[in-house]
C-alpha cells in the first residue's frame, strides 16, 4: 500500500494532461466565421453586354443588364427581363420568360469560340437561340461583346 499514493498521483496527472490535450484542439467554426468567409468571397463578375445576329440574317438581338431584346425580321421585337447567366466554363446560358398576352421563353447560349456570319464578319462568340411558346424558333448565330 505504500506505493498506491504515488501511482494514483501519476495516473491522475496523466489523465489531466490527456484531457487538456484533447480539449485544446481546433475550434469549431462558428456562424460568425462562416458569414465572414462568405462576405470575403469574390463578387460575381460584372454584367456583360452582347450584340447577337443570326447566321442567315433572319434575326438579331441585344443582351444588356437593362434587358434582352430579340428582333425577328417577320415579327415584332420581343423584350425580356435580364437575368445573370449561368456560366459553365466558356459557355454562358441566358434564360428569360415573358408572360402577358403571349407567353414566350427565351434561351440563349453563348460559347466563347470564333464565329463568322454569311457576310464574312468575325465575332467572338457562337450563339444558339431558342424561343418557345407562341413564338417558336431554334437558330444559330454569332455574338460580340459591346
Amino acid at each position: 500500500m505504500r506505493y498506491a499514493r504515488p501511482t494514483f498521483r501519476i495516473a491522475a496527472f496523466l489523465s489531466a494532461v490527456t484531457l487538456l490535450a484533447c480539449a485544446g484542439g481546433e475550434k469549431a467554426e462558428t456562424a460568425d466565421s462562416a458569414a465572414a468567409a462568405a462576405a470575403a468571397a469574390p463578387a460575381p463578375p460584372p454584367a456583360e453586354s452582347f450584340t447577337l445576329v443570326a447566321n442567315d440574317g433572319s434575326w438579331s438581338g441585344d443582351i444588356t443588364p437593362g434587358g434582352i431584346v430579340f428582333r425577328h425580321k417577320k415579327n415584332d421585337s420581343l423584350m425580356f427581363d435580364y437575368k445573370p447567366p449561368t456560366v459553365n466554363g466558356a459557355i454562358s446560358d441566358y434564360e428569360s420568360l415573358m408572360t402577358g398576352k403571349d407567353t414566350v421563353r427565351l434561351s440563349v447560349s453563348l460559347a466563347m469560340t470564333n464565329c463568322t456570319d454569311k457576310a464574312g464578319k468575325q465575332y467572338t462568340h457562337l450563339a444558339q437561340v431558342y424561343l418557345t411558346g407562341d413564338v417558336k424558333l431554334q437558330s444559330s448565330g454569332c455574338a460580340i461583346k459591346k
